[in-house]
């Protein structure tokens, strides 16, 4: 009961199986290659979307930036503002006395 079995294959089947393979294997890295390539490209995309948003954001900030000083004023400028004010407010009340004063003393 010696059942051995041999597989005889020509050498020509041998290169055509091996060819056949090299070519599924070459197929299937082409195939990789192009998705990777596919994935690469929306990922550049997707980057340049976003490096124009940054770029808006920063030209909106530094308009914002600009127009800032025009609308709101600082509380150490407002504070000195109101000093000046204040001090200008004094003087010339200052002056009404004196010139209350002066008339009082012309009426007795």
């Amino acid at each position: 009961m010696d059942n051995k079995t041999f597989i005889s294959i020509e050498f020509w089947q041998l290169v055509g199986f091996l060819l056949s393979f090299l070519g599924v294997c070459w197929g299937f890295g082409k195939m990789l290659l192009a998705q990777f390539q596919a994935q690469q490209a929306e990922r550049q995309k997707q980057y340049e979307r976003l490096q124009s948003k940054v770029e808006q954001m920063e030209r909106t900030l530094g308009e914002f930036s600009a127009a800032l000083p025009m609308t709101y004023v600082l509380r150490e400028d407002y504070i000195r503002n109101q000093v000046v004010l204040e001090a200008k407010i004094d003087k010339i009340s200052e002056k009404l006395t004196e010139i209350y004063k002066m008339e009082s003393q012309k009426n007795d």
